[in-house]
């Protein structure tokens, strides 16, 4: 507890002020004794990180006084089955639809759930898995049917259980029937202990139907447990009903179910304590790094904010995240510092993953300047907007920012309307083009399926993908899912039509009377006016060869080389050679003009004559359509981008 206490002193927030809010005595924070909890992130959470979860609220229960452990039964299982036939099935493309993870811990969760064969039968494409896993199909069955059960009956037999007053079990993506197996067998062979669920897969309705449903969960805190947990400790400690704390949702004395509504999001984000990952490393020791792990770094989750600015204000068609608090809050960029070095400091990791939805753009002028003169040799990871500049871009690299994920989506203007994502098909190839020329990893996918969208939104992103062979590529094309919490699911208004549970459903959650449209994050769905299945395999096409070509080596090429008056180009994107002569003069001067953003004829007539270029408007049109012949620039809506990467560059040229 003092640590945590310096931490806030640091800060000038007071524990009493966070912590124990003016709301009144029946839901008091401070305990009345200690209590022995147990924080559980289960399979199929990330082998390679921390539960950033369990490390927040094993941090603030702590300094509430209470005794908590962290298990990580995740890496017992990663080093059991290999880490990579873990990462295989907790990564498998399939897995969000099919619920394929999900799925396997089915036996070790319901008695005789039964429909194996059905399952495999209704989505033969995980085949593509259990092939990448080198199982066979019968394998996996034992797997679900054997092997799994076995382990989650050992791992409940353990009997450190019965020492704890509370078990708290994590739940996003797709470790929610293990936690479900583990709690269930947990329950009937130590019964003393509260069993509490949270996280992302109990937001909302979901929380509520799976505490109906299944008797050995106790309780469940629905949305952000900051303050929640810390209340439901405090009233277990004092022999007191959880019913009636602010998002938790309990049964009652006479055993109905109570859900109290949560109360606005946490937003004293400075406040928040760092979190604690100590067992994490402890339990990678113990199993054997590489044993648990495999070959990949270790990477340390931070959360410097909640919510999305944007989605604030334009929320995207068809995200789902932030399901109850959009609102963003984020730390001051001295907190957020301050929790980088700690980090790095206590566990000499540089891989460190920002969970939040979008980057605080006061970091850019804060925390980025800071980092970059620390001299830090990190790998940091953020999720950013598309519409970032080259200089931007530039000061995320130089404060260790290597790693982004700007949620481009689609390089159709067109569509991104239609997404709401407020960028164009110009922005985005300028961020991939200054992210590629700062040396940045950029996670990207497009998406289809959008109602309103068109054909030629696809095959014209198919005839833009060559140009771009020396940027990096997205990872696929896949069609969008429609996610509970998003603009498609929630607002009628938009043509979404025929919604329903997604079938993989029915075979993981074969619990009767449970209500699989209420515990459903994923929903099937018809939506009208979407594009030809043919279209949108023309650009699944275009990206598999210029992910192919990113397989080689020599990865392709357009860059120039700066002299004086001059540049030279190299070009090997196309069989066929590219352009690899040169430009002198206004001419290349032209061609920097448009480098840093696109540039209307007009505003780069008007910037070569402030450059003293002795050009004419038709002069300036005429080497814009040389440029676009010569396929080293883009143009949409009357504006040119250059698509080069030059080995050097000025900065600070503007935008229009």
């Amino acid at each position: 507890m003092p640590q945590f206490v310096n931490v806030m002193e640091k800060v000038g927030v007071a524990l009493s002020e966070v912590f124990h809010p003016a709301i009144g005595e029946p839901f008091p924070v401070r305990p009345e004794r200690s209590l022995k909890v147990a924080l559980v992130n289960m399979p199929w959470g990330r082998n390679d990180a921390p539960s950033l979860a369990c490390g927040i609220l094993k941090s603030g229960l702590v300094a509430h006084g209470h005794d908590v452990t962290v298990h990580y039964p995740n890496l017992d299982l990663s080093r059991e089955l290999t880490p990579s036939v873990y990462d295989t099935f907790a990564t498998a493309s399939s897995e969000r639809l099919h619920l394929f993870g999900e799925w396997l811990f089915g036996a070790a969760a319901f008695d005789e759930p039964g429909g194996e064969r059905e399952y495999l039968a209704e989505f033969p494409e995980l085949a593509e898995t259990f092939d990448e896993a080198g199982l066979t199909a019968d394998e996996v069955l034992r797997l679900r049917s054997e092997i799994l059960p076995a382990w989650i009956r050992e791992l409940a037999r353990r009997p450190e259980w019965s020492d704890y007053d509370l078990i708290g079990f994590t739940s996003t993506f797709f470790q929610n029937v293990a936690a479900i197996a583990l709690a269930r067998r947990i329950k009937e062979q130590h019964p003393g202990p509260v069993i509490v669920f949270g996280g992302a897969n109990f937001d909302g309705e979901m929380g509520p139907e799976y505490v109906r449903r299944l008797p050995w969960i106790d309780c469940a805190v629905i949305g952000e447990a900051d303050l929640a947990l810390p209340r439901l400790a405090a009233a277990l400690s004092a022999g007191r009903s959880p019913v009636g704390i602010p998002g938790v949702c309990a049964r009652g004395a006479d055993g109905e179910l109570v859900t109290t509504p949560g109360e606005p999001p946490f937003d004293a984000m400075d406040a928040m304590p760092f979190p604690d990952h100590s067992e994490y490393f402890d339990a990678v020791e113990r199993l054997g790094r590489a044993e648990a792990v495999g070959r990949k770094p270790i990477r340390l989750l931070a959360e410097f904010s909640r919510g999305c600015w944007w989605g604030q204000k334009h929320h995207c068609t068809f995200c789902g995240l932030n399901a109850l608090g959009m609102q963003f809050r984020s730390k001051s960029p001295g907190t957020a510092l301050r929790e980088i070095e700690e980090l790095l400091r206590r566990h000499r990791i540089h891989h460190i993953d920002a969970v939040d939805n979008i980057i605080d753009m006061r970091y850019l002028s804060s925390l980025c300047e800071e980092l970059r003169g620390r001299g830090w040799d990190t790998d940091l990871f953020f999720e950013v907007k598309a519409n970032l500049t080259a200089d931007q871009l530039a000061l995320l690299g130089a404060a260790g920012i290597r790693r982004v994920q700007p949620g481009i989506e689609s390089l159709s203007t067109h569509v991104l309307g239609l997404m709401r994502k407020g960028s164009t098909m110009l922005m985005n190839v300028r961020f991939l083009k200054w992210a590629r020329h700062y040396r940045m990893n950029v996670t990207w996918n497009m998406l289809s399926g959008f109602p309103g969208e068109r054909d030629e939104d696809f095959t014209g992103q198919a005839e833009l993908a060559p140009l771009l062979a020396h940027l990096q590529p997205p990872n696929g094309v896949s069609r969008i899912w429609l996610e509970r919490f998003s603009p498609y699911f929630t607002d009628p208004g938009l043509p979404i039509r025929d919604v329903r549970p997604r079938e993989a459903y029915r075979y993981v959650y074969p619990v009767p009377g449970i209500d699989h449209a209420a515990i459903a994050y994923f929903f099937d769905y018809r939506a009208e006016g979407v594009a030809s299945a043919e279209a949108v395999r023309r650009l699944s096409a275009a990206v598999a060869d210029w992910r192919e070509r990113w397989q080689r080596r020599p990865l392709p090429i357009l860059a120039h080389r700066r002299g004086p008056g001059w540049l030279d180009f190299h070009d090997s994107r196309f069989a066929d050679g590219g352009f690899t002569g040169t430009l002198a003069g206004w001419q290349a001067l032209a061609y920097e003009l448009c480098g840093e953003t696109a540039r209307s004829p007009k505003r780069l007539h008007g910037l070569l004559r402030e450059a003293g270029a002795e050009a004419s408007a038709t002069d300036v049109d005429r080497l814009l359509e040389l440029f676009a012949e010569r396929r080293i620039t883009v143009s949409e809506s009357g504006k040119h981008l250059a698509l080069a990467l030059p080995l050097s560059r000025s900065t600070g040229a503007g935008a229009d």
